[in-house]
């Protein structure tokens, strides 16, 4: 077999186990590359953690935050309670809850 009429493929065996090769280590690097390029996204979320004092509520330490950074209280809110699985509203003095500190 001849490639490209420059090279002669002496062993056809080899020649087929070099391509293969080659293509699987190809198929690695090119993965290995995608699956690490999400795995290294800016895109991670940053959290400060809120020791809840007697009278606080989601609202009070949401608007708190809302005023800091121009975001809407309700949305704010429902970050909360999502990242922290409150579903009823009710948390109680001692509780640590984490605050999202941007909202998308």
């Amino acid at each position: 077999m001849i490639i490209l009429n420059k090279y002669k493929v002496n062993n056809m065996k080899k020649f087929r186990r070099f391509m293969f090769l080659s293509i699987l280590s190809i198929s690695m690097l090119v993965f290995t590359f995608a699956a690490t390029f999400n795995a290294y996204s800016k895109d991670i979320p940053q959290f400060d953690l809120v020791t809840v004092q007697d009278g606080d509520t989601l609202w009070s330490i949401a608007s708190s935050y809302a005023a800091d950074s121009n975001a809407d209280i309700r949305e704010l809110v429902y970050e909360i309670s999502n990242e922290n699985s409150i579903y009823n509203a009710s948390i109680h003095p001692g509780d640590v809850i984490k605050v999202p500190m941007s909202v998308e």
